[in-house]
């Protein structure tokens, strides 16, 4: 005879049992999103020690982010960096290392091993969350809980999410947000109190987005704003609630964004070249990503080259849904319009983001057919930050997909939707390519440990530099004479506690920048060299270091370190995190 638990136990493993049986639909969901991680990254990928998979793209940039914000004393802004791209700075913000997650773990870093990572864990949270957010709006609309499931596992297996994955942009793939927002703006309100719920959730989403990603905040807001505006429609809550939400809305972005370190820290926030990172006018059909094809079935269309922004495949299942729903959509007319207070505002928002997607230059297959300069040249300084213009039509195609797939839930007849649903899940399944060199393969060792020499020579020194530098941004700006391999040399100064005066960063003050290469330029050529700085330099430049009396040069693999033979007295060793 087994002994009876302890009562305590007991009541805690009711508490789980009740909390998965009220909750089945999204749990259910959010496994997907797990298995479907799983099946693109692997499981090695959620080891938050192993760093070798992140050289490849942008992942090295935002990784090296949060580990020299590691080596920092916290300051204003929040998650400003003064130890990489040394003596200029940045902040978590513009190398896109997802500042809250960042913040949040920064008083733990002593406890965190000094190789440690949290891009792996974030793509799976978001696809966890991505599956867990479209289950619980589908519960919202009365689905039971397999409907729940299917509509949760059709969205996670969104094309243009899977796709950012690929491209290495972390901080963009909270799709979930944008999900769970467009859900909002779906799901009737019964009362007052469903109402101020709705616009809570909001506002939190908000200051979610503000501390992940401008590009995804920028879609949020107008979203949340959507939401302000149909509940001061339908008139569930007096009028000062949803003007005051969309005060509060703007205004906490725009203090967190200043809090953040994205304004007032870099001069110009223009990136040059709208109008080339657009979405084509058949970006819902075309499956072409950013190097291969999201379809197993469909054929690439034409496309610009740097359209791969604009990547908005729906995916065979969701266009098939898409369908379905239109024609219900024709059947019901009448119905619908009764409730345009509740989907004019985020239709509205949607198309409108939907075309600055396609910017200036609207194209067709790749092709030319209207140029709107003439319309965005008063406002460009405003939306040339925002030169991948064709991101923006996330919030569009993710109202046609999981507005779709609600609409197959409230068909007249109910037993038809799971078959319906079911039918677009297996299409979706067949159809999207999830296994296309995306898995965290092993790249070539940059994440090396410095060499005796190298650690003998950081003694009592404060700053590592390359020889000509290699800074720049996203726009080419900056100086890129140095070593392009800088990555393995940054990582190096992050071990060992010292600055680093290259890099590659979102945005970057020019002129800022320029200034300090020629400076640097005139100070070694004139001899003036830091008995506190540990200098590596390119083989064509090493008969300058030579020139200088005093100057002791060893080679470094390929570069060469040069150091003032007059170092300090007293030496302080820089401890590792």
């Amino acid at each position: 005879m087994r002994p009876a638990l302890p009562e305590r136990l007991r009541r805690i493993l009711d508490t789980v049992a009740s909390f998965v049986v009220a909750h089945a639909g999204p749990l259910g969901a959010a496994g997907v999103g797990l298995l479907a991680f799983l099946a693109i990254y692997g499981p090695a990928a959620l080891n938050p020690t192993r760093l070798s998979w992140l050289i490849r793209d942008d992942f090295s940039q935002h990784l090296l982010g949060w580990l020299f914000f590691r080596n920092e004393p916290l300051r204003f802004p929040l998650g400003a960096i003064d130890g990489y791209l040394h003596p200029l700075g940045t902040t978590l913000g513009y190398m896109d290392a997802i500042p809250w997650v960042a913040l949040l773990l920064r008083p733990f870093s002593s406890l965190l091993p000094a190789d440690f990572q949290y891009i792996g864990p974030w793509m799976c949270l978001c696809l966890v969350l991505q599956g867990a957010s479209s289950a619980w709006v589908a519960r919202r609309m009365g689905a039971t809980v397999p409907q729940q499931w299917l509509v949760g596992a059709l969205l996670v297996l969104s094309p243009t999410l899977l796709a950012r994955m690929s491209m290495a942009h972390e901080a963009l793939c909270a799709h979930w947000a944008i999900v769970l927002l467009v859900g909002l703006n779906l799901i009737p309100h019964r009362d007052a109190r469903e109402a101020k719920q709705a616009l809570g959730i909001a506002l939190a989403l908000c200051v979610f987005a503000a501390g992940v990603h401008p590009v995804i905040t920028a879609m949020v807001l107008p979203l949340a704003l959507a939401l302000c505006m149909r509940t001061a429609l339908e008139r569930r809550l007096p009028w000062r609630w949803p003007l005051l939400g969309a005060v509060v809305n703007v205004g906490v972005v725009l203090v967190l964004f200043y809090v953040l370190g994205y304004l007032g820290t870099v001069r110009t926030l223009g990136a040059g070249a709208f109008g080339g990172f657009s979405a084509d006018l058949l970006a819902f059909v075309n499956p072409m990503g950013y190097r291969e094809s999201w379809s197993r079935f469909l054929g690439a269309l034409p496309r610009q080259g740097a359209q791969y922004e604009g990547f908005g495949y729906l995916g065979l299942g969701v266009l098939f849904a898409l369908w379905a729903a239109l024609i219900l959509l024709v059947r019901d007319a009448p119905l619908v319009a009764r409730q345009w207070r509740r989907l004019a505002p985020v239709g509205l928002v949607a198309l409108g983001l939907g075309f600055f997607a396609l910017s200036s230059r609207i194209t067709l297959q790749g092709e030319l057919i209207a140029d709107l300069t003439g319309l965005y040249a008063p406002v460009m300084r405003w939306v040339e930050p925002f030169r991948s213009s064709g991101r923006f039509v996330w919030p569009l195609y993710y109202l046609l997909a999981l507005g779709s797939a609600l609409a197959l839930i409230r068909l007249p007849r109910p037993t038809v939707a799971p078959s319906l649903l079911a039918l677009a899940l297996v299409l979706q399944g067949f159809d999207v390519n999830l296994g296309r060199g995306h898995q965290a393969k092993e790249g070539p060792a940059w994440n090396t440990q410095p060499s005796e020499a190298l650690r003998e020579a950081a003694v009592g020194r404060k700053h590592l530099v390359l020889y000509p530098p290699q800074i720049h941004d996203g726009s080419g700006r900056g100086c890129r004479a140095g070593p392009m391999d800088f990555h393995r040399w940054a990582y190096r100064a992050y071990l060992l506690g010292l600055t680093f005066n290259s890099g590659y960063v979102a945005r970057l003050d020019d002129a800022r920048a320029q200034p300090y290469c020629l400076g640097l330029d005139d100070d070694i050529r004139a001899g003036k060299l830091d008995p506190e700085t540990l200098y590596l330099s390119i083989p064509q430049r090493l008969h300058e270091f030579r020139a200088i009396r005093g100057t002791r040069c060893v080679q470094e693999e390929r570069l060469w370190m040069c150091v003032l033979e007059q170092a300090p007295a007293a030496p302080l060793e820089r401890a590792s995190p």
